[in-house]
């Protein structure tokens, strides 16, 4: 448990668990959050209802973090962690696992579904953020990661890799991206973040782009 919160240590406004106790507060409040913003926004999830779903006291919140805004920033801190996490182990697994071009996209796309779907209400509360601070912690991280990527997918193309294949992959993972992004803004979308069949669909789409 206490690994899961390693990415918040230093983290500004939270102040870290010292016993079990805490970590089992911290990540009730944290859960709760989860679930509250997949269907309120930010602005409508008070650090009261916050506790009464995590079944603690408010004191408890104000012992673990100095306010809502920090919270929220502990929220996005922890799903940027397992992004990164999760990019990482797929470049590797590309590097060292052999595959073939049309088994890693369909292994892109529903990892890139699922994280979306577990973050689904951070990353909402995320982008009308962005909208008004400007801040966009995952842009950057997504913009390397699409490079090392196609690198690495257009060594699996059965005409081989060239600077074209890669831009193409590029923009068939920027599409993908897209996708997503459309499905977690409009609920009512043709697939929604919770289908499997939306990892088929884009995998599709994926490879048509690239074929």
């Amino acid at each position: 448990m206490k690994e899961k919160l390693i990415a918040l240590e230093g983290h500004a406004g939270y102040a870290v668990p010292r016993y079990s106790r805490g970590l089992r507060t911290t990540q009730a409040l944290l859960a709760a959050g989860r679930r509250l913003l997949r269907e309120r926004t930010l602005e409508q999830v008070s650090i009261h209802e916050i506790c009464a779903h995590a079944g603690v006291t408010t004191g408890a919140f104000y012992s673990r973090f100095d306010g809502k805004d920090s919270y929220f920033k502990a929220l996005q801190t922890l799903a940027l962690a397992t992004l990164r996490r999760a990019m990482a182990a797929r470049l590797a697994q590309l590097d060292h696992t052999p595959t073939t071009l049309e088994d890693a996209v369909h292994t892109l796309a529903r990892g890139s579904r699922v994280w979306a779907y577990r973050n689904e209400g951070v990353l909402r509360a995320s982008l009308v953020a962005r909208a008004t601070t400007g801040e966009d912690p995952i842009r950057q991280l997504n913009r390397q990661y699409m490079i090392d990527l196609a690198t690495r997918l257009a060594r699996l193309h059965p005409a081989g890799p060239s600077p074209e294949l890669e831009l193409r992959i590029r923009f068939a993972h920027q599409a993908l991206a897209g996708t997503l992004l459309y499905a977690l803004i409009n609920r009512e979308s043709t697939f929604a973040l919770s289908e499997r069949r939306l990892d088929m669909e884009m995998a599709r789409a994926f490879l048509l782009t690239v074929a």
